[in-house]
């Protein structure tokens, strides 16, 4: 790239006028706070010069970084440990940009999928020929009704017409009949006195499904309603377990609202869940002369993959109904991705490569699952 204006040594001068460390002509930054060696003025031209420099040389390291990711798998993070990092992006600010915008995009697209939904559905909600509603508040005498009208449906079926839609029929009364014949089962609720004498534990989870499913049945009463018609104390631990019990009915009712109170945190989630599956790394390669950092880089470059193929996923899942990229990924390409990444990075023989490989799939799993569990609790703890 052609010198900046700025930076050639007819400007240079023998002190940084940043942090006045003493510099030599030849110096072209100050080897103390590592500004520009010049005394030229800023000029219009000179800024904007430096201002395209510096995003095109952004650009060259994010694409060297993410080819370097994909076709070589190990490669990245072995040059990296080993010194070469001024032509790669930083490995953890790197995958927080990447998880952030996988995350937003997918967000985005989810909201728009919704908003389609919600329009195909206003659009065809009185389409159809068998669209009878099966309202829970229907009444027997309106449910009688709906049978035979479908009945009287099925008989002017002739023989020679579907045979489907008699079956279809069939089925349909047979879930009205089923649904009429149920008995409602009688709920109990928790007395003020069982709470009292509870403990915290044992009461809290037991408390908050009371009072979820008697706000399902009564959506019409305030807090201050349901909490006297049930007999419980209008305080702020009741009316705070009763808004938890709200709040959980309106994910139910709406799991899009759930998703999107998840979806912006899960990069922080992946972001200390790395640190923890790299102990497991520095355990499993306990032997080896790796430090715990370099089992991190290891697992954002990693994790940076995953998302970098996600991307891919995503964009083929919204062009066609299957994701044959999706299935490539899981069965085939991702599990030869880490073990190429192992054999390269830590550069062992193929048997120990392959233990450890099953074994950390494993762990991986296992952690996954415990902590994705955790997180989802208490982003949801927190939100209500």
């Amino acid at each position: 790239m052609k010198p900046t204006v700025r930076s050639l040594a007819e400007f240079r001068g023998q002190q940084c006028l940043n942090c006045e460390t003493p510099l030599d002509v030849a110096d072209k930054y100050c080897h103390q706070c590592g500004q520009l060696n010049t005394t030229k003025k800023l000029a219009l031209k000179d800024f904007f010069s430096e201002f395209f420099a510096s995003i095109i040389s952004y650009d060259s390291r994010v694409w060297r970084t993410i080819t370097t990711l994909l076709i070589k798998p190990g490669q990245l993070t072995l040059e990296y440990c080993n010194g070469k990092r001024i032509q790669y992006a930083n490995p953890f600010r790197f995958f927080l940009t990447v998880s952030i915008v996988f995350f937003l995009v997918l967000q985005i697209g989810l909201q728009l999928t919704e908003t389609l939904d919600i329009e195909v559905t206003a659009q065809g909600s009185n389409a159809g020929l068998f669209n009878v509603s099966q309202d829970s508040t229907a009444t027997a005498t309106d449910r009688e009704e709906i049978i035979k009208i479908m009945k009287h449906q099925q008989d002017s079926l002739s023989e020679d017409q579907n045979i489907f839609q008699k079956l279809a029929i069939n089925k349909a009364i047979e879930a009205i009949e089923k649904d009429t014949l149920t008995i409602p089962e009688e709920k109990r609720h928790l007395t003020q006195e069982e709470i009292d004498a509870s403990n915290f534990l044992t009461i809290y989870f037991n408390q908050v499904s009371v009072y979820a499913n008697y706000q399902s049945d009564h959506p019409e009463f305030s807090i201050e309603e349901a909490l006297t018609d049930l007999g419980h104390r209008i305080e702020s631990k009741n009316i705070a377990r009763y808004k938890k019990a709200q709040k959980l009915n309106s994910y139910e009712a709406n799991p899009t609202e759930l998703i999107n109170l998840i979806l912006p945190k899960i990069p922080l989630f992946l972001f200390f869940f790395a640190p923890a599956l790299s102990l497991f790394f520095w355990l499993i390669y306990a032997r080896g002369t790796w430090n715990y950092m370099e089992h991190m880089v290891f697992n954002f470059h990693l994790l940076t993959f995953i998302f970098l193929m996600f991307f891919l996923i995503v964009a083929e899942g919204s062009l066609t109904d299957t994701s044959y990229i999706a299935l490539i990924f899981f069965t085939i390409l991702g599990p030869l991705y880490l073990y190429k990444a192992l054999r390269k990075f830590y550069q062992q023989n193929r048997f120990k490569t392959i233990l450890k490989f099953l074994f950390i799939n494993f762990v991986f799993l296992v952690l996954i699952m415990i902590s994705s569990t955790l997180f989802l609790l208490g982003s949801i703890y927190i939100s209500i």
